[in-house]
């Protein structure tokens, strides 16, 4: 083939693919102004889960946070009832007798270290462990003075007591106008067929007061409390009414 005819049919396809790419880039050149011009224009929607529009279907009208519940107040001491559970001083009475313990402790009759002692001709119940072959009794905890120490002339029996545990038990309780009452340590005695559990000492003179039944255990404690009208060698019960207990030891 002459050179003249192929550097001919060369130039010929040169300018075929000259064309092609000239097409082409217009063509993209085209659709990328076109694109531009789309979203330059056009809004870009919101998610729906974002439509708030007053005119839509789907609108969630926003408000202000709800409220939140409102705490109980803190409970003050007039609202519950105040819990000892009693333990032997640190520094202990110097007051002495000598005594013996006959059994555990018929006034707290659901603790181990609670006793029921005598000393001389005199009955105490209830005395708590202290220290060895001591016992610390404190029959009225309201009167600081009213607290002595038995030395054991024997050592202490085995601990006996129920195997079910009343935990609404206590063996001194008082109440917010000063009267306080202790268990009956014996028989419970009756009156028109209610169990007297508690005798009281009154602030009024010649007024008898007991507790009726058991206690009623909760954040403040309440109690049966009963006054009882003498007549002869007939006793009634005179009035009664549910008091809150101001101070319970156990």
């Amino acid at each position: 083939m002459p050179a003249s005819q192929s550097m001919e049919e060369n130039k010929k396809s040169f300018s075929v693919l000259t064309v092609i790419i000239t097409v082409a880039a217009t063509t993209i050149i085209i659709v990328l102004c076109f694109l531009y011009y789309y979203y330059a224009v056009t809004p870009i929607p919101e998610p729906e889960f974002l439509d708030i529009t007053e005119n839509s279907a789907k609108t969630t009208e926003i408000t202000e946070n709800p409220a939140l519940p409102e705490l109980p107040a803190e409970l003050s001491a007039e609202d519950s009832t105040n819990l000892i559970f009693y333990i032997s001083p640190a520094i202990l009475p110097s007051e002495t007798k000598e005594g013996k313990c006959l059994a555990n402790s018929a006034a707290q009759p659901y603790r181990q270290d609670a006793w029921k002692c005598a000393a001389g001709n005199q009955t105490y119940d209830p005395c708590f462990t202290a220290q060895e072959n001591k016992v610390v009794c404190q029959m009225n905890p309201l009167i600081d003075s009213a607290i002595f120490l038995i030395n054991l002339t024997e050592p202490l029996p085995e601990p006996s007591i129920p195997k079910e545990i009343k935990d609404n038990w206590a063996w001194f309780i008082e109440f917010e106008d000063g009267t306080y009452c202790a268990p009956y340590t014996g028989a419970k005695p009756q009156v028109q067929t209610e169990e007297i559990y508690y005798g009281c000492k009154s602030n009024v003179k010649g007024q008898t007061i007991v507790i009726l039944g058991e206690l009623n255990k909760g954040v403040k404690w309440t109690a049966r409390k009963a006054i009882l009208l003498k007549e002869g060698q007939k006793t009634t019960i005179k009035s009664t009414e549910e008091l809150d207990v101001k101070t319970v030891w156990q």
